[in-house]
């Protein structure tokens, strides 16, 4: 059951295996989204649905409302990344029988809606994906942005060094017009972006080690062929046997604050147009930029993080 003395939770995500890791961590911590919105991405519409949907049944939660949102960029042609995340978007991962359905109402009224019944500062946002619903969102009515009290994002750069592009990070590239318009927003951002995700790593023999110690269970066998997954693409690409705290940092992020070990604040832009920059996130800590100043994680609790992640296998590892 959710942390009742904890703020309410949603949780946008685009269905792809590390998304459904921190979903994943989320449960282990005993941290249940009110609801979870799902947007174009790593695969369609569709597909990252059907993945929130099967990654909360894995993970016991099968009755958290799914609601559908964005199914293409505001502007530009959608990307997705199935070269990443598999052809499903899971990797293949074994789904439970008998999912529930998505629900009718889509992801913006859902958030909306929740919003506005909420009191100030009294709503957590984690968005793993294109930030698309929350730019519909705020763009309709910005006075909702008075109910949140943090708003974690995983995405951009640091250093403008893609993972998509020479300049862009997916989650950006996906949907820069979007991004823009939530980064620039004056809500209360935590960022992280993914040079910290490629530090912040899991080894093989250490993921064997959580696996091999926690009971048998379906969303043990769910969470280890993602895993596995995503230790293959990350040894594919030259990173080794290693699994990336990628949205799962992220996720960290949101349970425990005090995990980051070091931070930055900055203003930031995002880069638009059709040139090799589009989509790139403009870091600027002077300021002169004139945007708000967002929180940058940079370096966090690796110790903290392994151990957030065995609870996500076997909640009894919580600690």
């Amino acid at each position: 059951m959710p942390d009742t003395a904890s703020p309410v939770l949603v949780v946008d995500t685009d269905g792809g295996v590390d998304d459904a890791q921190a979903l994943l961590m989320l449960l282990g911590a005993g941290r249940v989204p009110a609801l979870v919105t799902t947007v174009f991405g790593n695969v369609a519409l569709e597909a990252a649905t059907r993945n929130v949907l099967a990654t909360l049944a894995s993970g016991g939660a099968g009755d958290v409302p799914v609601h559908p949102g964005a199914a293409r960029p505001l502007l530009a042609p959608r990307i997705e990344a199935r070269h990443i995340h598999g052809e499903d978007g899971l990797g293949g991962a074994p789904r439970p029988a008998g999912l529930a359905a998505a629900r009718e109402e889509g992801a913006v009224d859902a958030l909306r809606g929740l919003l506005r019944a909420a009191a100030p500062a009294s709503v957590d946002l984690l968005f793993l994906g294109p930030l698309t619903n929350l730019a519909i969102l705020l763009s309709l009515d910005p006075g909702v942005a008075v109910a949140v009290r943090r708003l974690v994002i995983m995405g951009g750069t640091l250093e403008g060094r893609g993972n998509t592009t020479p300049a862009a990070e997916f989650n950006i590239l996906s949907d820069p017009e979007a991004a823009r318009i939530v980064l620039t927003s004056g809500l209360p951002i935590e960022l992280v972006p993914w040079e910290p995700c490629r530090r912040h790593v899991m080894t093989g023999d250490e993921i064997d080690a959580v696996f091999a110690s926690a009971p048998d269970s379906e969303g043990r066998r769910f969470s280890e062929a993602l895993a596995r997954h995503a230790r293959r693409t990350n040894a594919s690409y030259g990173a080794g046997d290693v699994f990336r705290f990628v949205d799962p940092l992220a996720a960290a992020l949101l349970l425990e604050p005090g995990i980051a070990r070091r931070t930055s604040r900055a203003s930031l832009d995002v880069v638009l147009g059709e040139g090799p920059g589009r989509g790139l996130v403009l870091v600027d800590p002077s300021g002169r930029l004139g945007t708000p100043e967002v929180l940058l994680l940079e370096e966090a609790d690796l110790e903290r993080l392994h151990a957030l992640f065995a609870a996500s296998v076997d909640p009894a590892a919580r600690g």
